[in-house]
């Protein structure tokens, strides 16, 4: 295993490069936009709700993610990350809205190989791997399947993908429910990275694992976006994860994302009330100081029943009467910025 690594990693990197459609721009197009990997543009995701109404989960969702880059995507439950995920991996169609890849737009039926480019890891390693499948058949059938490997390459990829996450090639004849949980979780990340992705969407990739292996399996993300170069979107509710490993972090809130920004300044310098509420009841062992908590009022509200305005003005500490009537869009914060909040009073430090 020890030379394993090196080479399997030269060989992700070059399958990344070489695909087609998906592949990087053209030497002559290379603009500014070549480094954007993914972009999401105007997400709008809707459910029927019985008697012909709809209820909406995503609303006017935009963000975008560079190679090589990490964006963290956090807030409560129900707050339309996983809808925003399976937007991103084709699983689910939008109502409106696109989802680009290198500049080009990812239609509602994607290709083969645009299905590829996306990889969704899921939370829950074993209820995502097939019980009756050993590891080596799992990745021999992608690997066939998209005509990655043949003969006697199908065995040398598959030990290669075994070292590229952390694991011994007799791990190949094992099954699900022989390994532990952080097992299985690298598993599922090997079988993401044998389609060669450019982008990998983890929804909650840790936590169904015990703490004493959330650590590893974050460093492995972090380890394989620095070898391969690729993407990764990772949406959590573990505040001290997100910081560990991304770039820069998205808040999402009643399906809108109401501030994003880079880790630092999203994390240091909160300018929307939900960060700061979010990032002040999340416990801190650093330093062993607990600043003061922010105190939200009442439960999240339904997203069948929407109040108007500004989504949060109704357990919002700073709410004034233009928050119930006028819905502040994501905007500079501070002016000049590249860090947008979606709040009437963003220019107020925290």
């Amino acid at each position: 295993m020890s030379v394993e690594l090196g080479s399997a990693a030269e060989h992700q990197r070059a399958g990344v490069a070489s695909e087609g459609r998906a592949g990087p721009a053209d030497a002559e197009a290379e603009d500014s936009s070549a480094e954007v990997l993914l972009a999401a543009d105007k997400l709008h995701v809707s459910f029927p709700s019985g008697r012909g109404q709809r209820v909406t989960a995503v609303e006017d969702v935009s963000f975008t993610v560079a190679a090589g880059e990490t964006l963290g995507i956090v807030g409560e439950s129900g707050c339309g990350k996983t809808t925003v995920a399976r937007c991103l991996a084709g699983l689910l169609r939008p109502d409106s809205g696109t989802v680009s890849l290198r500049g080009a737009t990812l239609g509602a039926r994607r290709t083969r190989q645009e299905h590829r480019a996306v990889q969704l890891v899921f939370q829950d390693p074993y209820s995502s791997l097939n019980p009756r499948l050993s590891v080596r058949s799992v990745l021999r059938e992608l690997l066939v399947a998209n005509g990655l490997a043949e003969g006697e390459r199908l065995e040398r990829r598959c030990r290669e993908l075994m070292s590229l996450v952390g694991l011994p090639a007799g791990a190949l004849d094992g099954y699900p429910s022989s390994f532990s949980g952080g097992q299985r979780q690298r598993i599922a990340i090997a079988r993401a990275l044998a389609v060669q992705p450019q982008l990998i969407v983890a929804d909650e990739p840790i936590s169904a694992l015990d703490v004493s292996v959330q650590a590893a399996v974050l460093a492995l993300f972090t380890g394989l976006r620095d070898e391969l170069g690729i993407g990764i979107v990772l949406i959590s509710h573990n505040l001290a994860a997100v910081r560990q490993v991304c770039d820069r972090v998205a808040v999402m809130y009643l399906g809108r994302v109401v501030e994003i920004g880079r880790r630092d300044e999203i994390f240091d310098d909160p300018r929307h009330p939900y960060t700061k509420a979010l990032l002040a009841a999340a416990p801190r062992l650093r330093d062993g100081r607990q600043g003061p908590a922010a105190r939200l009022k009442g439960e999240p509200p339904s997203p069948a029943a929407r109040p108007g305005g500004c989504p949060f003005h109704p357990r919002c500490p700073r709410a004034e009467p233009v928050c119930t009537d006028v819905l502040p869009p994501l905007l500079p914060a501070p002016a000049g910025s590249d860090r947008l909040a979606a709040c009437h009073f963003r220019e107020e430090r925290s």
